[in-house]
């Protein structure tokens, strides 16, 4: 079986998402609206390719050397998105997901956040095989290098402008382990970076907290080889997102409960029914 923090963390969240997304591969039940997603995959998408390659041609790159660049990203991965413009929770348009990631870019590239990019690799996949069989996998957003300690920083890039809001550390802990156990060498630090904030916000860590992350994450492993049963806790935090809510009835039921009542007259104009949503 093959873990990464995201199947783990689904697992914990909801056993029954977790059954349907890696074991029985079940298409999702709820439509798919990927525009919210464009801004953080666009930022993203730049900043890998500037780690990997563009560093080495030219570190310091204005903006008329960014746009170009930045709009053959953007098509490739608008080509590749599921798009719903019309819908009317779609706060902004094409061009302006477009106008805001290339103002945000601009504004790391001309400051001194920019040395985060800097002697850094991203996207780098790490996978480990334990002992039982079991393969963590992950795959990294930034490993810093400090080119004068050799210091090792681990990033992960935030296109969200609320701090801290439906993010756990235990995403950059895991990804820590994992670097841990691959190279014998553990990070000296771990941080979220906030690309609209223009923010590198670090986390509490130390040895002791990482051993601490992998007892839990060693229990929960064993939890989970020996479940046999996918039952569904739904919670609004983690059913938010999930594509299979619709078709869920835990969600279902657990949404009636939560419900604030509204007064409606029914269609039969039997007077007043409680009817929530």
């Amino acid at each position: 079986m093959k873990i990464s923090y995201h199947s783990w963390k689904t697992y914990k969240e909801c056993p029954k998402k977790f059954f349907l997304e890696y074991i029985k591969k079940a298409p999702p039940t709820s439509p798919i609206n990927e525009c919210f997603t464009l801004y953080g995959k666009l930022v993203e998408k730049f900043f890998e390719n500037f780690c990997n390659i563009w560093r080495y041609q030219s570190p310091y790159m204005p903006p008329e050397s960014i746009e170009p660049k930045l709009r053959i990203l953007y098509d490739s991965i608008l080509s590749s998105s599921i798009l719903n413009w019309s819908s009317p929770i779609v706060k902004f348009t094409q061009e302006e997901v477009f106008e805001m990631a290339m103002k945000d870019i601009g504004a790391i590239m001309n400051s001194e956040n920019q040395n985060y990019f800097l002697n850094t690799q991203s996207e780098v996949t790490i996978e480990i095989t334990l002992n039982d069989s079991t393969i963590l996998h992950g795959r990294l957003d930034f490993i810093h290098r400090n080119p004068i300690s050799n210091d090792i920083c681990i990033l992960d890039g935030k296109g969200t402008d609320k701090i801290k809001k439906n993010i756990s550390n235990n995403q950059l802990l895991f990804y820590a382990l994992l670097y841990t156990l691959h190279h014998n060498i553990m990070p000296i630090e771990l941080g979220f970076f906030y690309f609209k904030r223009n923010l590198y916000a670090p986390i509490n860590f130390s040895r002791d907290i990482l051993n601490e992350f992998r007892e839990q994450l060693s229990l929960d492993l064993k939890v989970l080889k020996s479940d046999d049963v996918f039952s569904a806790t739904p919670c609004p935090k983690s059913c938010k997102y999930c594509k299979y809510s619709v078709g869920c009835l835990e969600h279902q039921k657990d949404r009636l409960t939560r419900v604030r009542p509204s007064k409606l007259k029914n269609i039969e104009g039997n007077g007043v029914i409680e009817f929530g949503f």
